[in-house]
Order: structure tokens, then C-alpha cells, then sequence
């Protein structure tokens, strides 16, 4: 192999560490350079005694499955470890067992003979108290051994080839709690994850059909902005570091026509306890995380609840607003007649008495 071609292998091996099946490609591109039949990663659990973390080229998907699930506990090379530890960090096969005994144990007759395996180099990748990382590369049982050349490629790839392992296996945690913490989002308020400007990193559904209606928050130039200019001020203010210990600031929009207040909750956040799912690499710019609850009842929620036409519950929310018959009249360009006549009705759909009573019920108050 010469050196444009170690290059390209060692940069497949890198790049291919922060892909979702990253790992899978990194093993595939050993197969043709070490002309093997199968490669194998594993991190290998000392207080489990069972692997922790597996990946291989064998293109049988049941056959890690039956390895976690059995074959481990026949595997002699754990225990070849311990009792025998390799003198090398790279080194073939013949280093930790003699073959002969291999090719006549149930591991190799049940299990990896099926999968062209037997002859076997091996790279100690790393090791401590609680895991070992270790990679195999197999040929079959009849191939030729490997070369003292096959030896020294496979040396010179091993500490990228940890590096990457760690990498991956890092990323892999970061995806799997940005997932979590996507579906969390998912289930909360409206919320947004801002960076130390203001800019809108992320939002969750509940935001996007926030920001859709008519709403005290808008976002403006890609920044979470209130509509009303004092609310803004405050909010500008809110976004700005606290000090250690301090609790989350909480703001109350103002709402307008139709539409309700708005109380939002600011809290700073690490990036590292917060990572987005659609670029894990930017965790580190998340600030702040604001969740916006609408303050009282809401035209669509008027609707679906009480049966109210959208007249109704247009009539409805002025009143929760502090308006009374006639101004509601006035703003709907309407008599106030006709508003009375929607006030019986909305208080015969809301099970009510009255105008106190719809108040208790809208506004809890």
C-alpha cells in the first residue's frame, strides 16, 4: 500500500466515525487491504464478561444476536487475555491460542467457521479496569498466515483506528440522547433552543404552531422576538447570562385580540445537556432554553371544547379580556344585541351563569 492509499484508508477511518453506520464503513475498508473475509470491532465488558459494543462486516444479521446471546461465553479470547496477555499490541492469532486447539472447539466448529473465520489478526486497541477494545481481522482457516508487512499496516492503523472507535461510540451517545431529549421535546410547552444571541437553534412542533398563529412571539431575522416593543425589551434582558444558582427568569407577554398572554420560562442550558438531533456538532452554542405556555384559553381550544362557532369564541376571549358588551360590539363592528345574544349562548355551551362564571372557567379566576 503506498502512501496516497494509507492516506485515503486512515481519512475513510476518521470521517467515517461521526456517520449514524459510520463503524460499518471503517471495517468494510479493511477487508480488500488485509484480503480478509470478515472484520471485526469489539469493546468487551470485564464486569458484564459480554461485549458492550460490536461491529462487523458478517453480512448475517442474526449472527451478533447469537453472540451476545451465547457464543461470547464460548469466545477463548477473553479469558487468553487474562491468562495469557499478548506481548504486542498487534499480533496474529497463534500469539494468544495454539490454532489446532481453535479449529477443534465448539466456538470455531458451531460458530465462526460458518462465517470464513479462523485465521486471525488481532490489534489491541485499548484497555483499562472496566473494558477492552480490540479488533480482529479473519481470513479462513486455509488462507495463508499474515505477513509480517499485513502486521506492521495493521500497527500503523491501530491508534487511528482507536481514536475513531471513541469517536464513534461518542457520537453514537450524543445521537441517542439527542433522540431522547427530541421526544422529550416533543411532549413539553413551545419550546425553543436559543443560542447566546438569541437565535433560534431548534423548536419543537408546539413552537412552530405557535409562531403560525397569531401569537405575542414572533421570530424576526432568525432571533425569538416578542411583538409588543416593551415585551421585547424584557425579553432582550432575560437573555443575558444569570448569576450561579439563580432561578430561571419568567416573563408574561401580553396578548392581543383573539389571542391570549403568554408566559415564558427562561432557563441557560450547557449545549452538552442539550444536543440537537439535526447537528450534534453544535451543541456547544445552545444558551438558553425558553418554554412559552399561552396564559388562558385559546380560539381553537373554545372551538373544540365547548362547540362555540368562531363569532362565539371571538366573543368569548374579548370578554375574558376585560372588555364589556359594548366595546365588544364596537371592536366587532357589530350591536350589542347581537353580542348578547352570543353571550346567552356561550354561557348555555360553557355550562355557565354568567359573566363571572365564564371568567372562573376560561381564566380559572
Amino acid at each position: 500500500m503506498d502512501e496516497d492509499q494509507l492516506g485515503a484508508l486512515i481519512t475513510t477511518i476518521y470521517t467515517s466515525a461521526f456517520e449514524e453506520d459510520g463503524w460499518d464503513r471503517v471495517l468494510a475498508s479493511l477487508l480488500a487491504p488485509f484480503h480478509a473475509s470478515q472484520v471485526i470491532a469489539q469493546v468487551w465488558g470485564w464486569a458484564q464478561r459480554a461485549p458492550v459494543f460490536t461491529s462487523s462486516t458478517v453480512e448475517d444479521a442474526s449472527a451478533n444476536g447469537k453472540y451476545d446471546a451465547y457464543y461470547h461465553s464460548l469466545d477463548p479470547t477473553y479469558p487468553a487475555y487474562l491468562n495469557n496477555p499478548p506481548k504486542h499490541l498487534v499480533f496474529p492469532l497463534a500469539e494468544l491460542f495454539k490454532p489446532d486447539w481453535l479449529f477443534t472447539s465448539a466456538f470455531y466448529c458451531d460458530f465462526i467457521k460458518n462465517y470464513d473465520m479462523g485465521q486471525g489478526g488481532h490489534a489491541l486497541l485499548d484497555s483499562n479496569a472496566h473494558q477492552l477494545s480490540h479488533l480482529h481481522v479473519h481470513r479462513p482457516r486455509h488462507a495463508r498466515e499474515f505477513s509480517a508487512g499485513e502486521l506492521k499496516l495493521l500497527a500503523t492503523l491501530r491508534p487511528h483506528l482507536n481514536r475513531s472507535l471513541h469517536i464513534y461510540r461518542e457520537m453514537t451517545g450524543l445521537r441517542a440522547k439527542a433522540s431522547l431529549f427530541d421526544t422529550a421535546l416533543e411532549m413539553v410547552a413551545a419550546t425553543f433552543l436559543l443560542d447566546p444571541t438569541g437565535w433560534v437553534l431548534a423548536l419543537n412542533k408546539n413552537a412552530e404552531a405557535l409562531l403560525s398563529g397569531n401569537s405575542p412571539l414572533t421570530v424576526q431575522a432568525g432571533r425569538l422576538t416578542a411583538r409588543h416593543p416593551p415585551d421585547n425589551a424584557r425579553l432582550a434582558a432575560a437573555l443575558a447570562p444569570s448569576a450561579p444558582g439563580a432561578p430561571p427568569p419568567e416573563l408574561v407577554l401580553r396578548g392581543s385580540a383573539y389571542c391570549p398572554g403568554m408566559r415564558l420560562t427562561i432557563t441557560p442550558v450547557n449545549g452538552r445537556m442539550a444536543p440537537l438531533m439535526s447537528d450534534v456538532n453544535r451543541i456547544e452554542e445552545v444558551a438558553f432554553l425558553v418554554a412559552a405556555r399561552t396564559i388562558g384559553p385559546t380560539m381553537q381550544n373554545l372551538i373544540a371544547s365547548y362547540g362555540l362557532t368562531r363569532a362565539e369564541a371571538e366573543v368569548a376571549l374579548l370578554l375574558a379580556q376585560g372588555l364589556r358588551a359594548t366595546h365588544i360590539a364596537a371592536h366587532r363592528e357589530t350591536s350589542t344585541a347581537t353580542v348578547n345574544t352570543q353571550l346567552k349562548q356561550i354561557y348555555a355551551k360553557t355550562g355557565v351563569d354568567g359573566h363571572a362564571g365564564l371568567l372562573v372557567k376560561l381564566l380559572g379566576r
